[in-house]
């Protein structure tokens, strides 16, 4: 992909005229991001914005021990608003950015999207939209942690990897200590959780890797309760 490519992915760039579509690209740069790479720490000052073109980012927090849950993660044509606010406010970061697959995205210096948010109504708007989406997001976590047991968001978190966007996955590259951050829970009760789906026969634990073997099976785990608002729980 290149800077255009990416900037097409977003309604303000789209919608604007062709003066200031070039005025636009012409002050942003392209970057190619390896997975591994934080895009800001928690505390930071952010230097840039970034308009995610593909890849996926994962933002979250962490305690004092060192425990970690994931708050949302920037995808393809999306925008990180922890990125955002801290430079909309001046201020730190309020959690850390990790990029979780190569990503390429577009890089925006802080003082140039400070003045594109007070001159365009487009990025205006792409700042409440993305606020709208963020808190929709924040709310499910808060949902799940105070109403949902650990077992439930970890089957639904599965189905939701397998399906991949619709595009079925029969193996997931990860480990258990991945699944407790994205969960904000200990690897040991990640670890029993998915010795017990795999003595039921849906899964399959290999080193780094988790097969599906019955996606039925898996289903009929997350039968006894709701999907998070906002998600379903995938049929194929």
């Amino acid at each position: 992909m290149d800077k255009h490519t990416i900037l097409k992915q977003f309604s303000f760039y789209r919608e604007s005229s062709p003066a200031v579509q070039s005025a636009m690209a012409t002050v942003a740069h392209y970057g190619s991001i390896a997975a591994g790479t934080f895009l800001y720490h928690e505390g930071d000052s952010c230097e840039q914005f970034a308009l995610v073109g593909t890849g996926s980012i994962r933002v979250f927090k962490t305690d004092k021990a060192g425990n970690q849950i994931t708050l949302y993660h920037v995808q393809d044509g999306q925008a990180c608003l922890v990125n955002m606010l801290s430079i909309v406010l001046e201020r730190p970061a309020m959690g850390t950015a990790v990029v979780e697959t190569s990503t390429e995205a577009v890089l925006i210096a802080a003082t140039v999207f400070r003045n594109w948010i007070e001159t365009d109504k487009g990025v205006r708007k792409l700042v409440f939209e993305s606020m709208a989406q963020r808190l929709i997001d924040v709310m499910v976590l808060a949902e799940e942690l105070a109403f949902r047991r650990v077992d439930q968001r970890l089957t639904h978190l599965l189905l939701d990897r397998f399906s991949n966007k619709r595009r079925s996955l029969q193996v997931l590259e990860t480990t258990h200590e991945e699944l407790a951050r994205e969960l904000g829970t200990a690897r040991e009760v990640v670890s029993r959780l998915l010795k017990e789906m795999e003595r039921t026969g849906a899964v399959r634990i290999t080193r780094g890797r988790l097969e599906l073997s019955d996606k039925s099976m898996l289903l009929q785990l997350a039968g006894g309760f709701n999907a998070p608002p906002g998600k379903k729980i995938p049929a194929e």
